[in-house]
């Protein structure tokens, strides 16, 4: 039975970590994407687009921070929240841009 327990915390640990890894790497990968185009073409909307995957980084640096045990000084689920409420506005923005 603690075998059991200890097994499904170790598999959802992994879980978590890799899914840290992914938001972090995939959204400074297109960040770097995403900026570099809104340099080439100036549009505003890419701008917006970046600051996006500028906050989904910040969250990933975060999820990994928490997944590896550093404590975050504020309820996660606060900032979570925080950062998605910033990132639907970004997107929003982005979307009604000329």
């Amino acid at each position: 039975m603690i075998f059991t327990y200890y097994g499904e915390y170790m598999e959802e640990q992994i879980v978590n970590i890799i899914l840290a890894a992914f938001v972090t790497i995939f959204s400074i990968g297109l960040l770097i994407v995403s900026f570099s185009s809104y340099r080439k073409y100036k549009n505003t909307k890419l701008l917006f687009v970046s600051l996006v995957f500028v906050m989904f980084f910040i969250k990933g640096i975060l999820m990994s921070a928490s997944v590896f045990g550093y404590s975050i000084p504020w309820d996660w689920i606060l900032i979570s929240s925080i950062i998605d409420v910033l990132i639907l506005g970004f997107l929003f923005i982005a979307t009604l841009k000329r």
